[in-house]
């Protein structure tokens, strides 16, 4: 069950943070079975509030996160997640999309694939979906941070 009071004031928090950037926006929620509950943030400045390979909005989400926690207190946590101009949304289709041309490559070429260097969350999207829809493919992370990426393999 939704507690739209709760909702109302994450709502409110994530206003006031983005007024406070000096940007503007609308902030709107859905619900998502499989996602849960999403913010997502539509505003004319969405490339500074994503930032490289999304980290602005990443960090955001933790900041949100923290500052939900802090204002609700014991009326219990409310899991969501924040995006903006559905980047999220959009960079999953792109990383699905690269690790299934990755395959189709691999299995062309028999030679390994290295994909870009990526943050750790999308390294994981990349790793479930390769074990998810490619039984004959194998992923893993190589390199140090910031450079760390995914390499996907054949199985033997």
């Amino acid at each position: 069950m939704t507690d739209y009071n709760k909702i109302e004031q994450v709502k409110q928090i994530i206003e006031e943070l983005i007024k406070n950037l000096g940007a503007e926006g609308k902030v709107e929620f859905e619900e998502s079975i499989t996602k849960g509950l999403i913010f997502n943030i539509t505003s004319p400045e969405s490339y500074f509030l994503i930032g490289r390979q999304g980290g602005i909005l990443h960090a955001l989400q933790i900041l949100v996160q923290a500052m939900a926690a802090k204002k609700l207190g014991s009326e219990g946590p409310l899991w969501f997640s924040l995006d903006v101009d559905d980047y999220k949304r959009k960079r999953e289709w792109f990383l699905k999309d690269t690790a299934r041309g990755a395959v189709e490559h691999i299995k062309k070429t028999g030679r390994p694939a290295a994909l870009e260097p990526m943050p750790n969350y999308e390294r994981r999207l990349i790793h479930a979906y390769i074990q998810e829809n490619h039984p004959e493919a194998i992923s893993e992370s190589q390199g140090e941070d910031p450079y760390r990426r995914v390499v996907i393999k054949l199985k033997r």
